[in-house]
């Protein structure tokens, strides 16, 4: 991978990461939050109906009683499913009229959201790196052949060379695949040679150099 891709991808893969820990922080740090206030804070059983306004519309009626007086406060309900049925309410004493019921799903859809994301992203990242590394290696330790290329497969996101590997004795003809090249190869490229790294004792590990193929003036 060239050094300019890399820092390209690089960027892109930090800044998901970046954006799923800030998803994470927004998701985990207001459950946390509420948590923490849902332990200190005062609970009893409040109970919802409803009520027709004047223009045939309805509204929500949220009720509880506390320290002998009733509460009404407001709260928007999404759902009918809320109706005649017991609902936990959370407040302080010094302000029972401010109501928290439960924290919205949204925030752990957040956190898990954010989770997958930089997850995946670290995943990825290490991943190329990992790969960037390895070639590194093997281009410095390694020893070179020139093999044969023997087809051309398609594969997502580009094509891959497959190479005739009986003359490395260790391999058991086991053909050697190339990186994914997203350029189109003209079929005359086939049955030329191609420049692989690779390491003696280890030689499952290598490194096609596709950069070494060969291709003529005027080949499709």
């Amino acid at each position: 991978m060239k050094k300019s891709k890399l820092i390209s991808v690089t960027a892109v893969l930090l800044a998901f990461i970046l954006a799923g820990v800030i998803l994470i922080g927004v998701g985990a740090g207001t459950i946390i939050k509420d948590k923490k206030f849902t332990e200190t804070a005062v609970r009893m059983n409040a109970y919802v109906s409803t009520a027709m306004l004047p223009d045939n519309s309805r509204q929500y009626v949220l009720w509880y009683v506390y320290d002998n007086e009733t509460y009404q406060p407001e709260y928007i309900f999404k759902e009918d499913d809320y109706i005649g049925k017991e609902i936990t309410v959370y407040f302080t004493k010094d302000a029972p009229e401010k109501i928290f019921i439960e924290t919205e799903t949204a925030y752990y859809i957040l956190l898990y959201v954010g989770i997958a994301v930089a997850a995946v992203s670290a995943v990825v990242l290490c991943a190329v790196w990992i790969s960037v590394e390895k070639n590194k290696y093997i281009l410095k330790n390694g020893q070179t052949e020139l093999v044969r290329i023997e087809q051309i497969v398609d594969v997502i996101g580009g094509r891959k060379i497959l190479c005739d590997s009986t003359k490395i004795r260790g391999r058991n003809a086991s053909p050697f695949k190339s990186k994914t090249i997203k350029e189109k190869l003209p079929k005359e490229v086939i049955n030329s040679a191609v420049t692989v790294y690779y390491l003696p004792k280890h030689k499952s590990f290598y490194y096609i150099d596709t950069n070494t193929i060969k291709i003529k003036d005027g080949a499709k």
